[in-house]
């Protein structure tokens, strides 16, 4: 019995691995494809549009591909996906455009000065990653809400 749920656990894994070196490479050449548009003129409005409609579409290709219907399924993905590939999700939650253009923003109007907020927030991710992520699955909980209402 455990043979069969090791094997079953590093197919996923491969399985896994595949899904993120193809999102990955299709990622980088949607940029080349891009660069390469922008370079033979294409306006930049329909530049915009194909880069929406390439977010939306890989977004519907992905929940097409891993149906769910079970909460935990889509929170959490069953808590099959390793720390390493949950860490780089959530880094790349952490450093959204938002969080840049944020940032960037902060400093240019403000200097000096805005390295506060800059080291607030990179300060208050830590502390929640720190204090209030680990006992989110200790508790069965999938975002913060539910986790307080504990």
């Amino acid at each position: 019995m455990a043979t069969q749920t090791t094997a079953a656990t590093d197919a996923f894994y491969k399985q896994l691995g595949r899904m993120y070196g193809t999102y990955t490479g299709g990622f980088i050449g949607f940029i080349v494809l891009l660069a390469i548009l922008e370079q033979m003129g294409v306006p930049n409005k329909i530049l915009g549009y194909f880069f929406v409609f390439f977010t939306l579409a890989v977004y519907a290709i992905i929940g097409v591909a891993t149906r769910t219907a079970q909460i935990s399924e889509y929170y959490v993905a069953g808590r099959r996906v390793p720390a390493l590939y949950n860490g780089m999700a959530t880094g790349a939650d952490w450093m959204s455009a938002a969080s840049f253009v944020g940032m960037a923003g902060t400093l240019f109007l403000l200097g000096y000065d805005g390295l506060a907020w800059v080291l607030g927030w990179t300060g208050g991710f830590v502390l929640v990653s720190i204090l209030v992520g680990p006992y989110l699955r200790k508790f069965g909980a999938y975002t913060v809400p539910d986790f307080l209402s504990f």
